[in-house]
């Protein structure tokens, strides 16, 4: 029994003794990325009241993505035009991520659309929760189906409210961008730097204001603009428009 007990109180002192930055380390993994979740419109359920709280999460989702979806951002870009003589002149204009450039009128157009589409989407999002309380207030109605579908009363709006999160961000971008073309159009270059820090969440002073600057010859600048002049003049009544004051 002695020399039991003695052979226990050895393993406590070795246990005691071994460094504690190594105990347990076979045991540390890394936390994987979580996996962003997704809405899949389940079968109905026959309940009216759970079934529009499921359209309606589905028809808010399908809207959602199409809003994160339907725009092609350009960059406002700092452009050295350089002629045959290697004279040098500073423009501005909306560039691909090519740097080819692009109609900004036809930009500022398309940052309207989401700009004024945004109020739309994030209304009916505040309505939903109106419909999750009926869905709520519907489940022991279910019966057995209850404990399947009890999980779309919490992952809906979830998931919705993720993607408005990110609906957010590009609203605030397009809504950047619609005012940097508006102050290039009006000939405010000098705003041009503040709005590129606004749309980085950033100030000018620590150069979050950096406009994407490309170098090109006049002969190919020139080029360039009249490839997009046909539809400059297509939409040139886009800057008609009046951007919304109201930020998110």
């Amino acid at each position: 029994m002695k020399k039991f007990l003695t052979c226990i109180a050895c393993a406590l002192a070795m246990t005691i003794a071994m460094p504690t930055s190594s105990f347990g380390a076979d045991k540390k993994k890394e936390k994987k990325a979580k996996k962003k979740a997704e809405w899949v419109l389940p079968e109905l359920t026959g309940n009216e009241g759970f079934d529009t709280y499921l359209l309606k999460c589905d028809t808010l989702n399908t809207k959602i993505k199409s809003y994160c979806d339907s725009i092609e951002f350009y960059e406002m870009a700092e452009i050295t035009v350089i002629d045959e003589t290697g004279e040098k002149d500073i423009q501005y204009a909306i560039v691909n991520e090519a740097g080819e450039l692009r109609s900004s009128n036809k930009a500022f157009k398309q940052n309207m659309d989401i700009i004024l589409a945004y109020p739309l989407i994030a209304a009916d999002i505040t309505g939903l929760a109106a419909y999750t309380a009926t869905a709520t207030a519907s489940l022991p109605s279910l019966g057995m189906k209850a404990l399947s579908y009890g999980k779309y009363v919490k992952s809906g709006p979830s998931i919705i409210g993720d993607g408005f999160q990110e609906m957010k961000k590009i609203y605030k971008k397009a809504r950047g961008q619609a005012k940097q073309i508006k102050a290039l159009k009006e000939g405010k270059i000098d705003e041009i730097p503040a709005i590129q820090a606004e749309i980085n969440g950033g100030d000018v002073e620590a150069g979050a204001a950096t406009l994407r600057k490309i170098e090109m010859s006049k002969a190919d600048f020139e080029k360039q603009l009249n490839i997009i002049k046909k539809v400059d003049e297509e939409n040139a009544g886009a800057l008609e428009q009046n951007i919304p004051e109201t930020d998110v």
